[in-house]
């Protein structure tokens, strides 16, 4: 297994795209950090996913959120060795013009 030892913190990783690196993850060895903003959907992700996987609250546009779910996994794991991420805010906003306050306004939605 390539992931063998390995940890990874997944963001957006309740549904989708995450979810599915998450279980390739796991299928290579790894433990995996289910990162999302909706907790609940995250918790029933690792569930499924089985004893490789916890759950955690991360909201990306929070450093706050950010920094708690680091600690999180790092009390529980002991270390991050892989970053995947995932979770993303849609607008039609140009990349050139987009900002952290503009998707702090889009999280409070």
């Amino acid at each position: 297994m390539r992931l063998s030892e390995k940890t990874a913190l997944i963001t957006g990783a309740g549904q989708g795209i995450g979810k599915e690196f998450a279980r390739a993850y796991i299928a290579e060895g790894a433990k995996v950090a289910i990162a999302d903003i909706d907790f609940g959907r995250a918790a029933k992700t690792a569930e499924d996913l089985g004893e490789r996987a916890i759950a955690v609250h991360l909201d990306v546009c929070s450093q706050k959120s950010i920094d708690d779910a680091v600690s999180k996994v790092i009390a529980e794991y002991g270390f991050i060795d892989i970053l995947v991420n995932n979770a993303a805010i849609f607008d039609l906003a140009a990349l050139g013009n987009r900002n952290r306050s503009m998707a702090n306004s889009r999280s409070q939605k």
